[in-house]
C-alpha cells in the first residue's frame, strides 16, 4: 500500500470503529461535544447529564421534540451549550428579561438564525433563551456582560 493512502485509510478505519462500538457520532467524539434528540424534559435532562455545561433547567416540564448540543471537555457552567424544545408553556418566573449581548455558539440548523434573535431576551441561570413559533431556543454560556447584568 502506497504511503499517501495510509493516513485516509487509518483515519477511515477509526471512524468506522468509533461509529460500530456505539460511542456515538464520530463527529461529535472529534470535536468534544454530544447532540442529539430526546422525546421529553426527562429524556434531555438525562442525556445532559454527560456535558459539564449548565443543566437546562428553564425547559419546561411539557416540553417535547427537545434537540440539543453542547460541549463535552469544558469548566463546568462555562462550556457552551444549544437547546430547542417544543412547549406551549411559559418559562420559569425566575427568568428575567435582558439586553441579548451573545451567540449560540454551534449554529445547528435548527437554531433560529441570527438574524432573528431579538434584542431582548430572557435570562433563566446561565441560560439566554427566546421564543420560538412552538417553543423556546436557549445557549449558554452567557457574554461576560450578560453575566454582569441583574
Amino acid at each position: 500500500m502506497r504511503r499517501t493512502l495510509l493516513l485516509p485509510t487509518t483515519a477511515l478505519a477509526l471512524l468506522l470503529a468509533l461509529a460500530l462500538t456505539g460511542c456515538g457520532n464520530p463527529v461529535d467524539a472529534l470535536q468534544k461535544r454530544i447532540s442529539g434528540t430526546a422525546d421529553t424534559r426527562v429524556d434531555l435532562l438525562d442525556a445532559w447529564s454527560t456535558t459539564p455545561a449548565s443543566d437546562p433547567d428553564w425547559v419546561p416540564a411539557d416540553a417535547v421534540d427537545a434537540r440539543y448540543v453542547a460541549g463535552t471537555a469544558g469548566a463546568d457552567d462555562a462550556t457552551p451549550g444549544t437547546v430547542r424544545v417544543t412547549s406551549p408553556s411559559r418559562l420559569p418566573a425566575s427568568c428575567t428579561a435582558v439586553e441579548r449581548r451573545s451567540l449560540d455558539s454551534f449554529g445547528e440548523e435548527w437554531a433560529v438564525p441570527v438574524e432573528d434573535l431579538p434584542e431582548r431576551v430572557q435570562r433563566c441561570g446561565n441560560w439566554i433563551v427566546v421564543p420560538t413559533d412552538d417553543g423556546w431556543f436557549g445557549w449558554t454560556p452567557l457574554s461576560p456582560a450578560e453575566a454582569d447584568q441583574p
